[in-house]
């Protein structure tokens, strides 16, 4: 049976803040081919031609102020932490995630005006443009759902003060796929604006 020790635990820590960001950047890395090779297929799929125009919901707009402002929210909390004042990280985490489920809400607002407006995903009555606007728009609230649970993890542990000035790793792990997040959605919301509408 082997017997925990202060080196073990020491030793697991510091091979944690070793491994945690370069897994998190392989891990972006592969979003970043994934949505890349799905926004080119896009534009390969046009075969020369324009696509119908969509109009693009306002709540979309709303979605891409959100998640720039979380952004916003979630770097003062990191900043906070950094200074020690782990009372204002709590409170602009907790700012983060609940901008957070604001984009959620956002976009189902938004696929509900697409939808009013005879937009559809799939079935008979759907358009290639209108497909790939849902495909891209969902995919990304998949891996938002990664980020939410992130800032779970981290709202709870800064609640049970688990953190230190000296410790933390997995705030700025986090805080690293949130921004990825935020970004990668104002490249789609352009992409979209720009390519599809």
């Amino acid at each position: 049976m082997t017997t925990i020790t202060a080196e073990n635990i020491s030793y697991k820590e510091e091979l944690k803040q070793k491994t945690s960001k370069p897994l998190i950047w392989i891990g972006i890395v592969s979003i970043i081919m994934f949505f890349g090779g799905l926004t080119s297929a896009v534009i390969v799929s046009q075969g020369g031609g324009g696509f119908l125009a969509i109009e693009m919901p306002l709540a979309f707009t709303m979605s891409t102020i959100i998640i720039v402002m979380s952004s916003v929210t979630f770097y003062i909390g990191l900043l906070s932490a950094k200074k020690g004042n782990f009372s204002m990280t709590k409170l602009f985490v907790l700012l983060t995630l609940v901008l957070g489920l604001s984009f959620v809400v956002t976009q189902f607002m938004g696929w509900n005006v697409l939808h009013e407006n005879g937009y559809y995903a799939a079935g008979s009555e759907s358009t290639q443009e209108s497909s790939f606007l849902y495909l891209l728009t969902g995919l990304h609230i998949a891996h938002l759902i990664g980020g939410l649970v992130s800032l779970i993890v981290v709202l709870v542990k800064t609640m049970k003060n688990k953190y230190s000035i000296d410790n933390l790793i997995g705030m700025q792990v986090s805080i690293t796929y949130w921004h990825f997040l935020g970004a990668l959605w104002v490249y789609l919301f352009l992409f979209l604006r720009f390519i599809i509408a």
